[in-house]
Parts: C-alpha cells; sequence; structure tokens
C-alpha cells in the first residue's frame, strides 16, 4: 500500500465502516483507470441499488454506498440512544475535521468554508448576504437553478436592484461565445455574476477560470452554484478564482441528504451578511462559521458526509472524473447514433461533464419519460418545455458501459 494511502486511512471516518471495503480495492485487478471493469464492478457493489434498475439522474439524487450509510445509521444510533451534552460534545471535533477534509477537497483553507444543508441554502446565503441597492445590477444566465434565479429576482423585487439574463445558447459553439455574453451584459452597474459551473438544463460546462478573469479587475462579486460539479470533476477553488461556491452532498458525492458546503473567499466572508443568527452565534466566529448558526444540526449527518468525501477521496477524484467522462461520453456518442434524437449537451470536454440531455423529434417528452422507466426501468429525468426540453442522462461511478448500452438500445426502440 502507497505510504500516502495510509496516512489518509489513519484520517478517516470511523474505520469500521471502511475495513472490507479497503481491502477489496487493494485487492482489485488493477488501478482505477475509466477502463479496468474489474475496478469499477467492486465501486458498484457498493451501492444498494435494484438490480432491475439502470439509474442515471446523478445530477438530481445519488445513491450513497452502504459505507455511508452504514456510517450514518451508526451515528444516528449513538445519537439518540445517549442525546446528553456529553455523548454529543464529539460533533463539534467532528465537523471540525470534515471542515478540513471538504477544504482539501475543494482547494480552499478551513476557515472559508461553511457546512449547510444543500446548494440552495448556500446560494441563499449569497443572493440574501450581499448588500445591494437599487441601481445595483446581477448578472446570471438563462439556466440557473431557481435558488441562483428567482431567488436574486425575489429579493430584487424587495430592494429594488436589477436581474439580468445572459442567453445561453443550446448547445454552445464555443467557450468564447460563452465568454463573449457576459462580456457584452457587464456594465459599470454589475456588483454581482452568478452562474452555474455545470447546468443541470443542458449540461453546460462554463469557463469559470476566464469569467473570473473578467470580474475580478472590476470588482464584481463572482458566484458560482456548483451543484453539478462537486464530486464529479476534479478541480481547486485557487484556481477557478470565483468568490463562492456553493454546492451539495446529495448529487455527485453520493452522500447524505440535506448536508451542503459553501465557500466563501477570505477576504470577502466580511462583506457578507449571516443568513440565520441563531444559538451559537458571536460577532467574533472565525471565518465561514458564521454562515451556518442554523440552530440544531443533524449532527449524524454531518459524519455521513465525511464519509461521502472519504469514499470518494480513497477512488481518487482524477479517477471518478475520469470514469464519468468515460461513460458520459460513450453514452453521448451512443444516443447521438439513434435517429431522431437531438443533443442538447455538447460533446467536446471543454464544454461538457456528466449531464445529457437530448430530446426525440416527434415523441412526446413526457410519454418517452413515462415508457422508459415502466418498460426498460431507466431512472431519469426530463424537462418538459423550453430550450431544454428533453429527457435527462446523468451516469457516475455506479453505473456500468452494459446498463448505458441498455439504455441507449431502449431509447433506439422508442425511436424506431
Amino acid at each position: 500500500m502507497h505510504a500516502s494511502r495510509r496516512l489518509f486511512l489513519r484520517s478517516i471516518a470511523p474505520a469500521g465502516c471502511f475495513a472490507a471495503f479497503f481491502r477489496n480495492l487493494e485487492a482489485s485487478a488493477g488501478p482505477p483507470e475509466p477502463r479496468n471493469e474489474a475496478y469499477w464492478r467492486l465501486i458498484q457493489r457498493e451501492f444498494p441499488l435494484a438490480e432491475d434498475l439502470v439509474y442515471l439522474n446523478a445530477a438530481n439524487v445519488c445513491p450513497a454506498s452502504r459505507l455511508v450509510l452504514d456510517c450514518h445509521q451508526q451515528f444516528l444510533r449513538d445519537f439518540h440512544s445517549n442525546p446528553s451534552f456529553q455523548n454529543r460534545d464529539k460533533y463539534e471535533r467532528l465537523q471540525e475535521r470534515l471542515r478540513a477534509k471538504l477544504a482539501a477537497m475543494l482547494g480552499a483553507e478551513p476557515d472559508e468554508v461553511a457546512i449547510l444543508r444543500n446548494t440552495s441554502e448556500a446560494n441563499n446565503a449569497i443572493v440574501t448576504g450581499l448588500d445591494l441597492k437599487s441601481g445595483d445590477e446581477v448578472l446570471i444566465t438563462d439556466h440557473n437553478h431557481p435558488s441562483n434565479d428567482d431567488a436574486w429576482r425575489v429579493r430584487s423585487h424587495r430592494e429594488g436592484f436589477t436581474v439580468r439574463s445572459v442567453h445561453v445558447p443550446v448547445p454552445p459553439t464555443s467557450r468564447a461565445q460563452l465568454l463573449a455574453g457576459f462580456e457584452q451584459a457587464i456594465t459599470p452597474r454589475t456588483k454581482v455574476l452568478s452562474v452555474t459551473h455545470v447546468t443541470n438544463t443542458t449540461g453546460i460546462l462554463y469557463p469559470v477560470r476566464e469569467i473570473a478573469t473578467m470580474t475580478r479587475p472590476r470588482g464584481i462579486w463572482l458566484h458560482v452554484d456548483g451543484a453539478q460539479s462537486f464530486g464529479a470533476l476534479d478541480f481547486q477553488l485557487r484556481d477557478l478564482g470565483c468568490d463562492s461556491y456553493a454546492a451539495s452532498a446529495h448529487k455527485w458525492l453520493m452522500g447524505p441528504l440535506e448536508a451542503g458546503v459553501l465557500f466563501v473567499r477570505r477576504d470577502h466572508i466580511p462583506q457578507l451578511w449571516p443568513p440565520v443568527v441563531s444559538a451559537g452565534w458571536a460577532d467574533d466566529l472565525k471565518g465561514a462559521r458564521k454562515f451556518e448558526m442554523l440552530g440544531q444540526r443533524d449532527n449524524p449527518r454531518l459524519v455521513a458526509m465525511e464519509a461521502a468525501v472519504d469514499f470518494i477521496t480513497v477512488i481518487g477524484m482524477p479517477a471518478v472524473e475520469a470514469r464519468m467522462r468515460a461513460l458520459a461520453d460513450y453514452l453521448k456518442r451512443g444516443l447521438s447514433r439513434v435517429v431522431r434524437v437531438r443533443l442538447k449537451t455538447n460533446l467536446e470536454p471543454e464544454l461538457s461533464a456528466g449531464v445529457i440531455k437530448f430530446s426525440l423529434a416527434g415523441i412526446d417528452t413526457a410519454k418517452a419519460y413515462d415508457t422508459l422507466y415502466e418498460r426498460d426501468r431507466l431512472g431519469i429525468a426530463m424537462t418538459s418545455s423550453g430550450d431544454a426540453e428533453g429527457l435527462r442522462f446523468c451516469p457516475h461511478v455506479y453505473n456500468s458501459f452494459e446498463q448505458l448500452d441498455r439504455a441507449v438500445s431502449a431509447v433506439r426502440e422508442l425511436a424506431s
């Protein structure tokens, strides 16, 4: 076993949850290369998905591995068997350990990380926390999530600043086209640019690093909704250059529901008001901790989130992204060969990640969605109208190429 792996194993969540998994990984047939099916079968076996289900909806909710579920249950039982202050004291230490691991994974400092309940709550911490006034301007995009779109509009109705949406081509022709849309939209009144790293609608991967080179010299706050990149893409926030970033544990990280993360750049933390003030608040709270004073939390859930971080770290984010991209590319190319399929997601890796959207010419989307689940047991998502209308497939590490063949065959049968 490599020395760095041994060092990491000493820091993981409750070792009993992971011992068998690590033994199996070490005995697997070689490294986690994208096409090493022996390795990825070991990963797939850790998920309690129904055998007849092909689950392709990572952009909405991912299943948690048995390891994560076991850790969660272990601490849930511990909490409720002894909810005394003395027994619960340990969760403060565990929360700080999780914070350090999230910071390492994201390429941030622990004091820049707040542990919240999901991306929506983290997005709203930025929406409600920034000082904005009448005459100021916030730029969003056509395909932002409602928590990074409608939330801005609701506040603007009350306070009088302007929200403008940058048009998103479907699919975009290039990164330059995406960047040009922002360059043309920015004005001297622009105070915030709030964008999605990877859109859940059509799977566009935005060039955040290049966007940051536009916003930072102008003093524009760049917020990134990372719901579809956290746990899917290997990146470091210090390289992206954004001022804040929001994400959830229950999507690509394959963690528990109602656990999330908010990053705020250290020198920007004093500019942001806390979204909630409850027990534990103090004026001298260190760093991003001031954004997580939300009242009583589900402490065992924090351990489950740590287990999810450990699970994905053991595999390695470069390997996770490579496997996810191999699956997504295989699926996109298979779908593109089906008559009637119109891909709304780019094939180019610099413009896409794991979210795949397509429509079927002449076939009602809602009917196709129902048929693919009821007849073929495909767990997917759909958009019923607009330029993002269509079916959405999102594969992750618990999927196999054989499952993707089954999914493409089901679409081909539907289109024939």
